[in-house]
C-alpha cells in the first residue's frame, strides 16, 4: 500500500453500510481487501489493486494471526487437506441420492446439505453420524482420502451397502455392493438376488465394459438378442458389448449372483 502512496483507509463491516456507500469507496480506493471467516478459518481476498498483477484478485488466501503477527498458510498445506464438503458430495452421488433426498433422510433442509458440500458450514455431530449411517460408511470416511483404503485386503459384510437400482428393477430384485462406498477398485463386485418366479425385462446396470456373473445358487433363464440360455448354480455368465434383454427366475428358490463390473 505504501508503494501506491496510500494516505487513508476505511474499515467497512459487512452488511453494516449501504451498497451505494461501499461502491463509492471501492471506486476511489486504490486497494480493496476483503476479510472473511468461513467454518472457523480466516481468509483474505484482494478485490482491487491498481497497477498490480490481477492474477491474485478475488482469490481467498487462508491465514491466521497471533497478536500482531499474521501468517499465511502455504498453498501446499491448504490443497492437501481433506475436504469434508467434497467427500460428502462424492459419497452422496455414489450412493445415488440427491441433496433433497439426503436432507430428508437426515432430518435437515436441502439448503443445509448444500452449504455443507460448499464448505460454508459444518454439520452437527448427530447429523454427521446420521449421514454416515445413511451412506453406509464410517464417520472417518468423511475425513480421509479415498486413496487411504487402496491397501485394504479384507472387506467385512458390514462394509457392504445396498445399491439404489432404477425403477422397476428395485421393486423386483436387490443388489449390494460388497466393497465400501469409498473404495474404488478396477472392478466393482455386487451380490444380486432375484426372488422366485420373477421376470426382469432389462439388465441390472447400464455399463459399457465387461461384466461377469457367477451363479451362487438357483437357476436362471437369460434372453440375449437372438438366443435364450439357461444357467444353474456354478455357471459363469460373461458379457462384453451385448447385454441381456430379459432375466427370469423360473424356480421356487431365490437366485443369488456374484456380479462383477470391470471398469
Amino acid at each position: 500500500m505504501y508503494e501506491l502512496n496510500t494516505i487513508a483507509y476505511w474499515i467497512i463491516e459487512k452488511r453494516a453500510h449501504s451498497n451505494r456507500l461501499k461502491a463509492g469507496i471501492n471506486q476511489i480506493a486504490q486497494v480493496v481487501i476483503d476479510l472473511s471467516i468461513k467454518r472457523g478459518k480466516m481468509f483474505l481476498s484482494i478485490l482491487k489493486a491498481e497497477k498490480h498483477n490481477s492474477e491474485a484478485l478475488n482469490k481467498p488466501y487462508p491465514y491466521w494471526n497471533k497478536d500482531l503477527e499474521v501468517t499465511f498458510n502455504s498453498e501446499k498445506c491448504t490443497t492437501s487437506r481433506i475436504d469434508l464438503g467434497i467427500r460428502l458430495k462424492e459419497l452422496r452421488t455414489q450412493k445415488g441420492l440427491s441433496q433433497t433426498e439426503l436432507a430428508k433422510l437426515v432430518g435437515v433442509t436441502p439448503s443445509t446439505i448444500s452449504q455443507v458440500e460448499s464448505n460454508l458450514i459444518y454439520p452437527s455431530l448427530p447429523a454427521l453420524f446420521k449421514m454416515a449411517e445413511i451412506l453406509c460408511v464410517e464417520v472417518s470416511s468423511f475425513f480421509r482420502d479415498s486413496e487411504d483404503v487402496k491397501n485394504q485386503v479384507i472387506f467385512r459384510p458390514s462394509e457392504a451397502m445396498d445399491v439404489q437400482l432404477p425403477d422397476p428393477l428395485k421393486k423386483n430384485i436387490s443388489a449390494r455392493l460388497v466393497t465400501p462406498l469409498d473404495f474404488k477398485p478396477k472392478a466393482e463386485t455386487y451380490i444380486i438376488e432375484i426372488p422366485p418366479l420373477k421376470t426382469i425385462s432389462s439388465h441390472f446396470f447400464i455399463h459399457k465394459g465387461e461384466e461377469l456373473g457367477y451363479v451362487l445358487s438357483g437357476e436362471l433363464q437369460i434372453k440375449m438378442k437372438d438366443t435364450a440360455y439357461s444357467v444353474q448354480t456354478g455357471d459363469l455368465v460373461y458379457l462384453t458389448s451385448e447385454i441381456p434383454r430379459q432375466w427370469k427366475n423360473p424356480g421356487p428358490d431365490w437366485v443369488r449372483l456374484l456380479w462383477i463390473k470391470v471398469k
